[in-house]
């Protein structure tokens, strides 16, 4: 497996995820794809625990979270536009 972009490794050889504020939709793709990869690569007794670990943050609800600013920033503009 190549180095990590998204995860940092701990002492224990589990993978801590990097708890980004903001996340895009590639992003958050690229999240899971590496993780997935990740737990391919990790013996099975260890994956339980490495999903535990997963678990704690959530890259889709960052994706989710940042597009909704994004959208309230674009409908801003828009009026913005329309009233000038």
């Amino acid at each position: 497996m190549t180095t990590p972009r998204f995860h940092t490794e701990k002492a224990d050889g589990l993978y801590q995820p990097i708890p980004f504020l903001f996340v895009t939709r590639r992003m958050c793709a690229e999240i899971l794809a590496e993780r997935e990869a990740i737990l391919d690569a990790q013996p099975a007794a260890t994956r339980k625990k490495q999903q535990a670990l997963f678990a704690r943050y959530n890259p889709e609800l960052s994706a989710t979270a940042f597009s909704g600013i994004l959208d309230l920033f674009d409908s801003h503009q828009g009026t913005a536009r329309s009233h000038g």
